[in-house]
């Protein structure tokens, strides 16, 4: 498989290629804040609702290097918008790659069970 990965430290894109999960490091600064390397694994997640109908949702999940992702979704009614990025601790602005509002299946299972349906880079949340 070939995958073209981005890593959100340093903007470099660079690509894997190989059968199993890439190494989950930039190849050019070593950091750990690129894509999930592999499938995510959900360990858990927390829901926060307001009175007026806006809420939040943070998935914690491993990717199969074992390092840890925190998603934060701000929604309102079924539809959010990913706000918060953090890869083995590192916080990533969601807004460096538009890929990342395509979240991995795992995360979306959770949001829908929290009942966000949709994530939509034009939502505006609070």
């Amino acid at each position: 498989m070939i995958l073209t990965l981005q890593c959100y430290r340093c903007g470099t894109d660079y690509e894997y290629i190989g059968t199993s999960p890439h190494p989950g490091q930039c190849q050019a600064c070593n950091s750990p804040a690129v894509p999930p390397a592999g499938s995510l694994n959900v360990l858990n997640s927390s829901y926060w609702e307001s009175a007026n109908g806006l809420s939040k949702v943070w998935v914690y999940a491993l990717d199969e290097r074992d390092r840890p992702f925190e998603f934060e979704v701000a929604a309102q009614g079924n539809r959010g918008k990913l706000v918060a990025l953090r890869v083995d601790g590192i916080a990533v602005d969601p807004q460096v790659d538009e890929t990342l509002e395509t979240l991995p299946p795992a995360v979306k299972i959770e949001l829908a069970d929290a009942g966000i349906e949709r994530v939509d880079p034009n939502i505006l949340t609070q």
